[in-house]
């Protein structure tokens, strides 16, 4: 069985990235993940937030839609927004220490175990996927 929690952010603007921060924690932790795991879901949900606030909307306000689906064995949240965005870049590594762009999603890459983009119906969206990690396992589910 999946639980649900939502945030939608009418109107976000740079101000409400720290609000969608703050609530990812909690359904993170209402959700039963680690503090660690609930440290890098909200490392991930504040790169994409600040993407759906630049690329999407131009730093211009809108909504922006936030959902978490605590499954057995992970936790998935969405990230959505009705702002023109981007294509995703395909994933190459780290950035280069002087670039411009890419730290977002290789931030997001970094703090998840998936990441994907999805476009559908004039919105577009961030699913970040982590696991659930056993005790006694690894970093990858693994028993050690």
């Amino acid at each position: 069985m999946t639980a649900r929690q939502e945030l939608v952010l009418l109107g976000a603007g740079a101000d409400m990235a720290l609000e969608a921060v703050r609530w990812t924690e909690l359904a993170c932790n209402r959700a039963g993940l680690d503090a660690g795991a609930c440290q890098d879901v909200a490392t991930a949900v504040i790169e994409a937030v600040n993407n759906s606030l630049e690329h999407g909307y131009a730093l211009v306000p809108g909504d922006i839609n936030l959902t978490l689906d605590a499954e057995p064995e992970s936790i998935v949240l969405t990230v959505t927004d009705r702002g023109t965005g981007l294509p995703p870049l395909p994933s190459a590594g780290a950035p280069s220490p002087g670039a411009e762009r890419g730290r977002g999603s290789w931030i997001m890459q970094q703090a998840c175990d998936e990441v994907r983009h999805e476009f559908n119906a004039g919105q577009q969206s961030v699913v970040l996927v982590k696991q659930r990690r056993r005790p006694g396992s690894d970093l990858h589910g693994d028993p050690q």
